[in-house]
């Protein structure tokens, strides 16, 4: 099975904070320059352990949607699943990979649905 992380040493509790929001159901999509190896395979389907940057199980999700759409095409909608506002999307984006994204970078968004949620580090 697929490993889906979130988190990193030094990300200010970032992780934390995705990790509940996708537990919750109030993050049902994340996003990354469609370069990114790391989830570079992933497809429709794909069951995934949803893991914190210690390696601990935080549930299981399915793949519902891979798209590549431009961060400029970021909207509200996106954002929404994203389980933030447009602005703090957009912030979060350029937090998590240390520079601005430029609007005509090509991105890949990974929507996903909560097979079985797991609240706190195994």
């Amino acid at each position: 099975m697929k490993r889906f992380r979130f988190g990193w040493y030094g990300d200010g509790g970032l992780g934390e904070k995705m990790i509940s929001a996708i537990v919750s159901g109030r993050k049902t999509a994340t996003a990354c320059p469609a370069y990114d190896p790391e989830d570079s395979e992933l497809k429709e389907n794909d069951e995934l352990q949803l893991v914190d940057k210690h390696g601990n199980e935080r549930g299981r999700l399915v793949v519902t949607l891979v798209e590549l759409r431009s961060f400029g095409t970021f909207d509200e909608a996106l954002a929404k699943e994203e389980g933030v506002t447009l602005p703090e999307l957009k912030e979060k984006m350029n937090f998590a990979n240390g520079r601005s994204i430029r609007d005509d970078e090509e991105m890949r968004v990974v929507h996903f649905r909560v097979v079985r949620p797991s609240s706190s580090p195994a």
